[in-house]
């Protein structure tokens, strides 16, 4: 009995979302049984109600009847059925939503090795291969912003070294400005796509 709870808990991921689609399959199935039942139902009720000969009273009473036994069980399976069955069928959504979610927070948190993995019958496989491809850009953006502030690093101890030194002659000062208006300029070209449009 456990493991088949447990597989089921493992289907009812994100109960919220699930729940919500649950309860509106169970509305619109009801909602249907009710206009279906009262279809089906009316013909007999009428007959009963109005004056009728008492041979079509009798037929529309055995009528009411088998239809009472056989549409009640029929549509509480079909209800239950459909019902469980939404709970699968938004799995395929809701598994994939949890792992995108938990992907966003572990990219926000700074961790760009981030990779989502889905099955290949889950849904939302283009987002998550967009999620792949943003944890694959922003991993070299960085990578070229660390390369470039560590040279950026080097040219100021540079700088400092010769300062000290007192061998800071015109030709060495112009250097070292290109080589850090140089990187200055690659910074400025990565930071560019991040820029806000607003």
């Amino acid at each position: 009995m456990k493991p088949c709870r447990r597989r089921f808990k493992n289907y009812f991921i994100d109960k919220r979302f699930q729940t919500k689609y649950l309860l509106l399959t169970i509305l619109l199935l009801g909602t249907y049984t009710f206009i279906f039942t009262t279809i089906l139902f009316l013909p007999s009720i009428l007959t009963l109600l109005f004056d009728y000969p008492l041979e079509e009273k009798a037929e529309a009473a055995r009528t009411f009847l088998v239809l009472h036994g056989t549409v009640w069980p029929t549509t509480g399976a079909i209800i239950l059925i459909f019902g469980t069955f939404s709970i699968f069928l938004t799995h395929k959504i809701s598994g994939p939503a949890y792992r995108l979610k938990h992907a966003l927070t572990e990219l926000i948190s700074g961790n760009l090795d981030t990779r989502i993995h889905l099955r290949k019958w889950d849904d939302l496989q283009e987002v998550a291969a967009q999620i792949n491809l943003l944890s694959d850009v922003l991993r070299n953006y960085v990578h070229t912003l660390k390369t470039d502030h560590e040279q950026l690093s080097n040219y100021i101890e540079q700088l400092e070294r010769e300062i000290s030194a007192g061998n800071l002659n015109t030709e060495a000062k112009r250097k070292i400005i290109e080589q850090v208006q140089e990187k200055n300029k690659a910074i400025a070209v990565t930071l560019e796509l991040f820029t806000s449009k607003s």
